[in-house]
């Protein structure tokens, strides 16, 4: 009895370290998030102070990366995890990488910004407002994914990434249109391209995090 009661309360106190970094990962994720909306409205506003608070939040998002990174080897280490949760926290591990990714895509984003402050053309606004709504879309339900995971979900996230791509590529081609007729503005306009780039990579994080999760939860 003082055996299976041992062996619950270890069960018990794993849970909760899987919990702690899951819950870091998804606060992780949340933050990530919160940098490409900033990132977006700076462009389309031209507010440097904005740009700033994107750039630095990036420090934070590296500091809960190498926390859970961490706590994960730690877990692995010493608890000698079953297949299951061994494939969940090693999966855990490309979620992250991926989160942090975004979170780069982000800080260019908002660098690109920076340094076409008022020079975004007015053209490409609404496109971006939409490229950027529906990678923010993306990326929240891959992080929903992760908390609580859904095959179906996992598949529209995939399936949605099409649709991304074929945005960014009429962005793109709207804007060397608008290159053919300003040669001018080239720099401005390659950096707008890059703007939209940047969306498109948030997306595609989104997308790789629902193949990570849907692998490892078939194989289950």
């Amino acid at each position: 009895m003082d055996r299976q009661n041992n062996d619950m309360a270890a069960r018990i106190h794993f849970q909760e370290k899987l919990d702690e970094i899951r819950n870091e990962v998804v606060r992780m994720g949340t933050d990530a998030l919160e940098m490409v909306r900033m990132a977006v409205e700076a462009t389309l506003t031209s507010d440097m102070q904005l740009c700033e608070t994107v750039i630095t939040a990036d420090d934070s998002v590296d500091s809960l990366e190498r926390s859970i990174y961490t706590k994960t080897v730690i877990i692995v280490m010493q608890e000698s995890p079953v297949a299951n949760d061994l494939r969940m926290l090693v999966a855990t591990l490309g979620v992250v990488s991926e989160i942090e990714k975004a979170a780069d895509d982000a800080v260019k984003l908002a660098r690109r910004a920076r340094k076409l402050q008022h020079a975004f053309p007015s053209e490409m606004r609404r496109a971006l407002m939409e490229l950027g709504e529906i990678a923010r879309r993306q990326f929240s339900s891959a992080l929903r994914l992760y908390a609580d995971y859904d095959r179906g979900l996992a598949n529209e996230i995939i399936h949605a990434d099409e649709m991304v791509d074929r945005l960014y590529s009429k962005a793109r081609e709207d804007l060397l249109g608008l290159l053919e007729q300003n040669r001018d503005a080239s720099e401005d306009l390659v950096r707008s391209i890059d703007a939209f780039h940047a969306l498109e990579h948030v997306a595609d994080h989104a997308t790789e995090i629902a193949r990570r999760l849907r692998l490892v939860n078939d194989a289950q």
